[in-house]
């Protein structure tokens, strides 16, 4: 392990051939809201956490004044789903800033899932477009052809011929070094304008989920929170004329997906 970052153990848990669901902050937060919809109403059980001399020099101050700081947070599910699995969610307030960072994490979560027994991987990201979408699909990389063919069998699940693209941070890195250890992986991402915290994207990619492993779960807070971004975008005219400057003039850092 890096002499930068730390694990610290919370509780010890003996995992049977779990599957890991990584949702980091990144482009509509689409794979945080994801991985944090499911702790919040599945209940998932904390059990570790990462801290890193990586991530940006900050603290983040809550409403009521206190401050946190930035880490990574592992939680499990035990007897997830119909096939019954065991489920490792990585989640966090904070990515790498620099790229040596963004490596030597990434590294060091592969690292760590594979000594946790780790036998599949899936992360969750959003796909920035820059422009306003009426359906959010829902795009599919991965290391292995037969694990890329399995999703893009399921409902609004493509890849992206047209221009291909980068992963940017944990999401696709963690395929990479999952390849190394021969651990099938998969990133699916949310498409998404990338001018705002997306929830509709996040319940596009949650569908996608339920199917993949097996499991539902209520919809109703997110529905809540897309129905409430509608209405702030509505009433919000400077975000509206950002958006068609983009639109005429796209950014090229939002053709990367994280």
């Amino acid at each position: 392990m890096d002499d930068k970052t730390t694990i610290n153990q919370i509780e010890e848990v003996e995992f049977e051939n779990p599957i890991v669901l990584e949702g980091l902050p990144g482009i509509g937060f689409v794979g945080k809201i994801v991985v944090d919809q499911l702790i919040k109403q599945l209940d998932a059980t904390k059990f570790a956490e990462l801290e890193s001399d990586y991530f940006p020099p900050q603290v983040t101050v809550t409403k009521e004044g206190l401050i946190d700081y930035m880490k990574n947070e592992f939680y499990y599910l035990k007897d997830f789903g119909e096939n019954n699995l065991d489920v490792i969610i990585l989640t966090g307030n904070s990515q790498a800033t620099e790229f040596e960072g963004q490596i030597a994490l990434s590294r060091t979560l592969m690292e760590y899932f594979e000594q946790l027994g780790a036998t599949k991987i899936y992360t969750l990201g959003g796909l920035g477009t820059g422009e306003m979408i009426e359906k959010n699909r829902v795009f599919v990389a991965s290391n292995q052809k037969e694990v890329l063919d399995e999703i893009l069998e399921l409902e609004n699940t493509l890849i992206r011929k047209d221009e291909g693209g980068s992963i940017v941070g944990a999401s696709g890195l963690l395929l990479h070094f999952a390849d190394q250890k021969n651990i099938p992986a998969a990133c699916l991402m949310g498409e998404t304008p990338g001018f705002y915290i997306d929830p509709s994207a996040a319940i596009e990619v949650l569908k996608v989920l339920f199917e993949i492993l097996k499991f539902d779960m209520d919809l109703e807070e997110l529905n809540e929170k897309v129905e409430d971004t509608l209405k702030r975008l509505s009433l919000n005219p400077q975000l509206n004329q950002m958006v068609e400057q983009q639109v005429s003039k796209p950014n090229d850092d939002l053709r990367y997906i994280g």
